[in-house]
């Protein structure tokens, strides 16, 4: 059975949930990647390995590359890095799509200071000045 080349959603892919070859559909990837997995976590949800990914996107005309509009980017000490990313992984998300929904539930519910205790406070405003 074909599928049309309709703007189906699928829903989000369970924790972990990892695809099986026969019974992948490659309309998912451009689902993924519009939420922000990497291509190795593409492959991985898919059942392939990135080399897959990367021949079948070139046969099914689907860019793995992603739009960097409006985005900013900033450096993580590694083992923060490293902690976001296994928890993130622990929540079947990646670590970008966590980072942004801490930061916007953060932002919108206005809990910088419930986040961060007084010393931390303290300690940013003294080396801000100090520049």
């Amino acid at each position: 059975m074909k599928r049309g080349a309709g703007s189906t959603r699928y829903p989000a892919l369970p924790s972990g949930a990892l695809l099986r070859k026969s019974k992948t559909d490659p309309t998912l990837i451009p689902v993924l990647l519009e939420e922000g997995l990497s291509d190795l976590e593409i492959a991985s949800k898919m059942g392939w390995t990135v080399g897959t990914l990367r021949a079948r996107c070139s046969q099914l005309k689907i860019s793995l590359r992603r739009k960097n509009v409006n985005r900013r980017q900033f450096v993580l000490p590694q083992a923060i890095f490293d902690q976001l990313h296994q928890r993130a992984a622990m929540m079947g998300v990646s670590t970008s799509a966590l980072a942004v929904e801490l930061l916007e539930v953060i932002t919108r519910d206005e809990l910088y200071n419930a986040v961060l205790d007084g010393e931390v406070i303290e300690i940013m405003r003294s080396s801000t000045s100090a520049n």
